[in-house]
């Protein structure tokens, strides 16, 4: 590869040609590499979500599909929801779970903001117990109006 690159003496190729040849090579070489980059972190992202590193990292996962199921066998679909959780993570895991079941979830699930006037019939959030599986509960309530 390296010896076509060259060029032979007896050719009459100038010296600008070979710096543009290499040059194109290296622009060549420099984009391949940047477009792997993308491929290479999702192929490894997804390596390590199938990897089960500790039960530490796998602990958060199975207490959000639990309260998928739960949030599935106990709410009916079409329901419109307000998340109340303590913790913003929680609040976004329950809100994504909700609208994976076909909820409706209302009101801003980052800011916690109080949800007036917008017909919500629940509100869940999640509670820690330790007879629960996976540690953790889905709790529901009819939102409290004054």
């Amino acid at each position: 590869m390296l010896r076509r690159l060259l060029p032979r003496p007896d050719s009459g190729e100038g010296l600008m040609r070979f710096g543009v040849r290499l040059l194109v090579v290296v622009l060549c070489a420099v984009t391949l590499l940047q477009a792997m980059r993308p491929a290479v972190y999702s192929t490894r992202q997804g390596v390590d979500s199938i990897r089960n590193r500790s039960n530490e990292q796998a602990a958060p996962r199975h207490m959000e599909e639990q309260l998928g199921r739960d949030i599935h066998e106990q709410i009916p679909a079409g329901t419109r929801v307000a998340v109340v959780d303590e913790d913003l993570n929680w609040r976004l895991r329950l809100a994504a779970a909700a609208t994976n079941q076909g909820m409706v979830v209302v009101g801003d699930t980052v800011a916690r903001t109080p949800v007036v006037g917008s017909g919500v019939q629940l509100e869940i959030w999640r509670e820690s117990d330790p007879a629960a599986p996976y540690g953790v509960r889905l709790m529901t309530r009819k939102p409290v109006t004054s």
